[in-house]
């Protein structure tokens, strides 16, 4: 699963979140820079977030949220959500 957004009027920044279910491999890339690298076996929490500034002169919160279920989380959907300055810019499902 990938999901790309843009951040930035003047100062524009491409992010990529890249899940792998199957594998359990997680990237986080800002353009294209890995800021979060990752490979999950086994989860406790139901929601995961990753929080980060994205930009120099002018700088937006990001924070991306994949949910999962309770049980059999790895064969059922997984809604992922992005945000940026606190609004909801793209959503996809793993």
């Amino acid at each position: 699963m990938r999901m790309t957004f843009e951040v930035g009027v003047a100062e524009r920044h491409e992010v990529v979140f890249s899940f792998s279910k199957f594998w359990g491999g997680l990237s986080i890339r800002v353009d294209g820079v890995n800021i979060v690298r990752t490979v999950r076996v086994s989860s406790i929490e139901l929601v995961k977030r990753w929080e980060f500034v994205v930009g120099e002169q002018e700088q937006h919160h990001v924070r991306i949220e994949k949910h999962r279920q309770l049980l059999f989380a790895g064969f059922r959907p997984q809604p992922v959500y992005a945000y940026v300055d606190g609004q909801l810019v793209a959503e996809a499902v793993a």
